[in-house]
């Protein structure tokens, strides 16, 4: 401990002593400012308490007073334990119909246990995913951008053709919780007038219904992964993935070639000259410049979007080794580039609009000249097909 301790513990060595070990989220702030306005030293000292003021003193002190047998945790005072997973630890191990230990024939699994609470004052944050669905298409690259400012890395992304639904899967520490603050209340008036930047606010409903919909617990996020990412996401395997059974490094099946990669078109009378642009963003479009938290792709999306270009398919996905060469001449890219691709995730968009095929040329031109400096150097040669 710190030296302004020493005068603390020879008085608490004359006197009966309390240690106890609290939870809690700000728990050093909030924990100090209680003591501080509540106990007062009879002998004219400033606190009759010590308190651990990092992680690291945390830890120390409770390994040092307290057995982990002798520690259990207070679910009823824990309401946000519900957008968390369960404590876990996963040991290797060859267990028996009986439940005996075999080192014979039965193959070996991971078995997954509940980690102690001094365990997990040791363990890292970890990642979660959540899941956001939104019928505001027509703002998708506002919407990637409002993601990623509020440090969520999306690792899923797919357009619901039976609704035209965007689904987002977005991994982040505490991800359910920080995805519920940023979308906001359903109640529009709540949100128009206490959470004026959350994404309810912003893109209010036209109608009754509620164009957001998000994972409020952590069960219903790992149902909702499932439901709409039945493939896996495009992220590095995790504990809680793997013990939820989700696939990670998901590689879209079919092989990149034209005559069995198709879509179905939405012909418009009144619009005889439509087309449609597929976009393939490279890997280190989607990765954050150093000095502020946008990727490239999501800048891109936005400027695309302003110039009336709608989004009518996107998908993020990974492109093995074996499809490169019909990747490559599918979208005519020169070797190098195409080695950046292979098992990293690209997200692929396509846009509609009235000669979107000559109009598209001249936004790249355009961006081009415009937003270099935005873009880091190791990206600028990447370009996007």
């Amino acid at each position: 401990g710190s030296h302004q301790w020493k005068s603390d513990i020879q008085y608490l060595q004359t006197v009966p002593m309390i240690a106890v070990l609290v939870r809690a989220i700000n728990a050093f702030s909030i924990t100090k400012e209680l003591l501080n306005g509540n106990l007062r030293s009879k002998h004219g000292q400033d606190s009759t308490f010590i308190m651990s003021e990092t992680p690291e003193h945390a830890y120390k002190l409770a390994s040092l007073l307290f057995f982990e047998k002798e520690l259990y945790s207070d679910e009823i005072m824990r309401p946000k334990q519900l957008h968390l997973p369960p404590p876990r630890t996963h040991v290797n191990s060859i267990i028996s119909k009986e439940g005996r230990h075999h080192l014979s024939d039965l193959p070996e699994r991971l078995v997954y246990q509940s980690e102690g609470i001094l365990k997990s004052m040791l363990a890292p944050p970890r990642l979660l995913s959540s899941i956001l669905v939104t019928s505001q298409v027509q703002h998708f690259g506002k919407i990637f951008k409002r993601i990623e400012q509020e440090e969520f890395t999306v690792v899923g992304l797919r357009i619901t053709r039976d609704s035209d639904a965007l689904v987002f899967c977005v991994q982040a520490e505490n991800a359910i919780y920080k995805l519920l603050q940023l979308v906001g209340p359903k109640d529009p008036r709540d949100a128009k007038i206490n959470f004026q930047f959350s994404l309810r606010a912003s893109f209010p409903s036209t109608s009754s219904t509620d164009n957001f919909y998000v994972s409020e617990t952590y069960a219903d996020s790992v149902l909702d992964i499932k439901k709409y990412f039945p493939e896996g996401l495009c992220c590095a395997n995790t504990l809680d993935l793997q013990a939820e059974g989700i696939a990670h490094s998901y590689v879209d099946p079919l092989p990149l070639t034209a005559s069995q990669r198709s879509y179905t078109s939405r012909p418009d009378i009144r619009k005889p000259l439509l087309q449609n642009v597929c976009v393939v963003f490279p890997p280190d479009l989607l990765r954050f410049a150093k000095h502020i938290r946008l990727s490239p792709a999501s800048k891109l999306i936005t400027l695309i979007q302003s110039c009336q270009f709608e989004v009518i398919n996107a998908k993020l996905l990974r492109i093995q080794t074996n499809q490169i060469p019909s990747f490559r001449k599918l979208f005519k890219v020169h070797y190098e580039l195409s080695q950046t691709f292979v098992n990293r995730p690209c997200l692929v968009i396509v846009f509609q609009r009235e000669n979107a095929a000559s109009c598209f040329t001249q936004i790249l031109r355009g961006f081009s000249n415009t937003k270099q400096q935005d873009v880091p150097e190791q990206q600028r040669s990447s370009g996007f097909l």
